[in-house]
């Protein structure tokens, strides 16, 4: 809550946030699959551990930073601490299932691990708004560092599973090998389109629903309870995710609320009022489901050797989906803010009646 606060305390402009966050995507979309196939050649294990420690050393820099270069490169170690562990927590979580012969339970497991960042989250954002109105803002960065830290070291007991006997390990010329299973396998390769349609498309309500509440007269100080339920709605479909696979599969839950992710943003756009909000929080609800779904799916099909390098694929197109979706919601905004959710919720429907 207090973060943008914080970086113009010490002089970084709304030009230089923005420089900074272009850094942070590029580098994500440039080493998510490299970095995939990294942890498919090495133990997973380490580079949890390094991303951790990453992330603990960016927030540590920052608090000691006064320049634009000095957030730069705090950025760019967090940056590559996300991407490093991206793919490489849900492959061990996975195979440490598979290794107990729990791998059926994949998804509630993904489920309860979000819902307990989510809640995190939202106590980091509460907390952190009250200490900043009676503690410098360095405080909420001190704890940060402090809590990163004890991640760190928590991470270092964490046990690599036993992988099979002949197992091959991946060179760095399979750069495209998890392009290539997802694409090979028909069924998974329509599901992971319309998902990346539904998911990148609602990163514009994470992002903008806050110029939403503003254009139809919600006063600023609902802000905060606003910012809660929308991250705490997200934890009925997180938990229950592994329940509702057994009454439907996980390819028709997605491709149902796919459908459902247009609609909510064609009602938005089409009916701006205070109502639109809480059209918000349903879709906050069925993004909620949808992540645990969709990794489930793809980690019961894909092998162990490109499990990090498939998933880091996935979430590389999936930056890739946001950007375009950017260009989408830039046309629109040129008109209003409303068209830019109209045409998003277009976007979507049509992504999902061209898959078959």
């Amino acid at each position: 809550m207090i973060e943008r606060l914080f970086w113009e305390s010490r002089g970084i402009t709304i030009q230089e946030v923005v420089y900074l966050e272009m850094i942070y995507a590029l580098i994500i979309v440039l080493f998510e699959v490299p970095t995939g196939v990294w942890a498919d050649r090495t133990t997973r294990r380490r580079l949890i551990q390094a991303g951790v420690a990453l992330e603990w050393l960016s927030f540590w820099i920052l608090l000691y930073s006064f320049t634009f270069s000095g957030f730069f490169v705090a950025i760019s170690c967090s940056a590559v601490g996300s991407v490093i562990r991206s793919g490489a927590e849900n492959a061990l979580l996975y195979e440490s299932l598979q290794e107990s012969h729990e791998a059926s339970s994949f998804e509630r497991v993904l489920g309860k691990l979000n819902a307990i960042g989510i809640m995190a989250a939202v106590t980091a954002a509460w907390s952190g708004s009250m200490l900043a109105q009676y503690l410098p803002l360095e405080w909420n960065y001190r704890l940060s560092i402090l809590s990163l830290l004890m991640a760190t070291v928590c991470s270092l007991f964490l046990v690599e599973p036993v992988h099979g006997e002949g197992e091959d390990r991946l060179t760095w010329r399979h750069l495209l090998k998890g392009f290539q299973f997802v694409w090979s396998h028909t069924s998974l390769r329509n599901v992971t389109i319309g998902f990346l349609a539904a998911v990148s498309a609602f990163n514009f309500i994470d992002e903008f629903w806050q110029l939403y509440a503003r254009d139809v007269s919600i006063p600023i100080y609902w802000f905060g309870a606003i910012s809660s339920v929308l991250l705490l709605i997200q934890l009925p479909g997180q938990l229950f995710a592994g329940t509702l696979i057994r009454f439907a599969s996980s390819k028709r839950w997605l491709n149902g609320f796919g459908w459902l992710m247009g609609g909510g943003f064609l009602i938005v756009g089409l009916f701006p009022s205070p109502i639109g909000i809480g059209v918000m929080g349903l879709l906050a609800l069925l993004y909620g489901a949808m992540e645990p779904l969709y990794f489930g799916l793809l980690h019961h099909q894909v092998p162990s050797d490109i499990r990090a390098t498939t998933e880091s694929s996935v979430s590389m197109l999936w930056h890739l989906g946001i950007l375009v979706l950017g260009f989408v919601f830039i046309v629109g905004t040129t008109a209003s803010l409303f068209l830019a959710f109209i045409l998003i919720g277009l976007v979507v429907w049509f992504v999902h009646a061209t898959i078959r």
